[in-house]
Parts: C-alpha cells; structure tokens; sequence
C-alpha cells in the first residue's frame, strides 16, 4: 500500500470517519510528504544541491502522485522540498487520497452537505482488517527487539510521518506511548532510516517538519 493511504488511514477515526484532532492540522502536509517519499522511493526525484529535480518524468499510475510529478518537472526552476510540501500540501490531495480508498473499499463516502450547502468530509473505515494489519505493522516495527531489524521501506518512512502529524499519542496505548516515542526518535535516529531512504525522502521529512512547525507559529501568533 502506498505511503500516503497508510498514513491517512491511521489518521482516519474508524467509526466517524473523520482526521483525529490533534493531527488535522498536519495531516495535509504529512499526506505531501508522503507523496515526496513515494515518487523518490520509486525513483522519479531526487535531491541534488539541496532542491528536489526529477530524474523520470514516466507517469505511475497513480493520479496525485503523477500531478505532483508534473508540477515539480514543469517548474521553471528547481525547488526545496519544503516548497512542494506547503504547495501540495491542501485538502485536494487528501480527498483524491480518499477518493482512491473509497474506490478499494477500504473506506466509504459518507459526507454530505450540512443545510445543503456547507461539505461536511467523512469517510468510515470499511475494511476494519487491512487497518489493524497496517497498524499491528507499526507497532511490530516500532517495539523490534533490534532496531536495525526493521526492513520494510515504507514503515520505517511512515514512523516519521505519525510522530510529525502527532499520531503516536493516539495510536498506542497509554501504557506504552512514551516508549514507542522513544523507540520512534532512535529509529529516526540510527543507521536504519540512512540505509533505508535516500538524501531526498530524508529533505522531505525535514520539511514537512519545517512546514508544520512554521503553520503552529502562524496560528499561535494570530490567537
């Protein structure tokens, strides 16, 4: 399963389908991250002086990856990636993250409009399995005896996007969410993350962090 769908998923409440509160306002960049991390896992950019280029411009089949994919390579100038991270990070991108989901049956449509006129966004969780195996996933991967066992790509990638969107806290158990905070930071931490991605998913995690971070003082300013 693609990053983005992990990660929106395990940001979806099961039953109201709606994003946990404490990752709403990070949950768009997280999705643009991942996006970032997915096309350089598959080889289509990279980092080269600190900015993202493209390196195959060959659609994946995926249609908000293959959008990001052609903005980046039609900019007139190559960006950071704190910079593709604010610009596709946005409601658009969830929904077509959704809208994928919703085609798999993985979770259902059930917005609506409130008095017919305000969109009211909601999508239940429909395959209650594949959500507890990609959790059950997480948590394996996080309380690994030897962190240098953890293998699988894309997990490892996804650890630093829940702990960005402030997932952690909501994903385990109030008796071991301190330690898997504290498994997570060392994972991030060890030779596992450099050996796992390259340069460029390593930029891109650093900017979603920028991003969220700079969205949290906009809004602290302006209360």
């Amino acid at each position: 399963m693609l990053l983005p769908k992990r990660l929106l998923l395990l940001a979806t409440r099961r039953e109201k389908g709606t994003i946990y509160l404490r990752a709403s306002s990070r949950i768009n960049y997280g999705l643009a991250g991942a996006v970032l991390m997915e096309l350089a896992s598959k080889d289509k950019v990279d980092i080269r002086k600190k900015r993202l280029i493209v390196v195959d411009s060959k659609p994946t089949g995926t249609a908000y990856l293959d959008y990001a994919l052609e903005r980046i390579t039609q900019a007139k100038s190559n960006k950071k990636a704190k910079y593709w991270v604010q610009k596709l990070g946005n409601n658009k991108l969830r929904k077509q993250v959704y809208r994928d989901l919703v085609d798999e049956d993985v979770v259902k449509d059930d917005s609506f409009h409130f008095l017919g006129i305000f969109p009211i966004r909601r999508y239940p969780i429909e395959n209650v399995e594949a959500v507890d195996q990609l959790l059950r996933d997480v948590q394996e991967a996080v309380f690994t005896e030897e962190i240098d066992q953890v293998e699988e790509n894309r997990t490892v990638l996804l650890l630093g996007l829940l702990n960005t969107c402030q997932l952690t806290s909501i994903l385990f158990t109030s008796e071991n969410k301190r330690e898997a905070k504290k498994r997570i930071k060392a994972i991030m931490e060890s030779n596992v993350l450099a050996n796992s991605v390259s340069e460029a998913i390593q930029a891109v995690d650093s900017a979603v962090v920028t991003a969220v971070a700079a969205t949290s003082a906009a809004n602290s300013s302006s209360s």
